[in-house]
Order: structure tokens, then C-alpha cells, then sequence
């Protein structure tokens, strides 16, 4: 198994209404999130100038080339449905790398 974090770092999943209930301490619990959150909180993390995904792939678990995918994935500004499957397409890599 990969890296695990504490809660203070793990992945806290948001929508604007605030946390839902889903937390993410290592990349197999990070890709399955991101497999069942709902698509707004998809989008909560990858809003305006935000990409929280990309920033915690990066500073906290140090995967600079996940890190990379999730930020090609924010300059397409997908939403919705078609945001959900290039997560999903993201999610699965990860786990492979879990």
C-alpha cells in the first residue's frame, strides 16, 4: 500500500454547502472517492481558480504526474457528465498506482 496521511492531511471532500462525509487518506481511498462523490463536488474542487485535487496529488502525497493529469483535466473546464468520466479515466490510473 501506498502513503497513508492522517486526517489532518487526508483529502476532505466539499461541496459549496460544506463537507460530505467522504475523506481520502491514501490513493485507493482518494480514487474511489472520486469514482462515487457527487459530480458537484467534482466541480466545488476544481472551481474558478481552484484545483484542490491537483494541489493535494502534488504538496501532500507527492505524485507530481497525477498531480499534472489532474491539471489538464481542470483547463478543459468539463462539467457534469463528461467531467465525471475524465475523473473516472483519472480514478482508475490511480488505483492501478495504489
Amino acid at each position: 500500500m501506498g502513503k497513508n496521511v492522517s486526517d489532518d492531511k487526508a483529502f476532505w471532500f466539499c461541496t459549496s454547502s460544506g463537507f460530505i462525509g467522504k475523506i481520502a487518506h491514501n490513493l485507493l481511498e482518494f480514487s474511489e472517492c472520486l469514482k462515487t462523490v457527487p459530480i458537484e463536488s467534482l466541480e466545488f474542487h476544481l472551481r474558478e481558480d481552484k484545483n484542490d485535487f491537483e494541489a493535494w496529488l502534488k504538496e501532500v502525497m507527492e505524485e507530481p504526474k497525477l498531480a499534472a493529469s489532474m491539471k489538464r483535466i481542470k483547463k478543459k473546464n468539463l462539467k457534469g457528465d463528461a467531467l465525471r468520466a475524465s475523473i473516472n479515466r483519472l480514478a482508475k490510473k490511480i488505483s492501478k498506482l495504489a
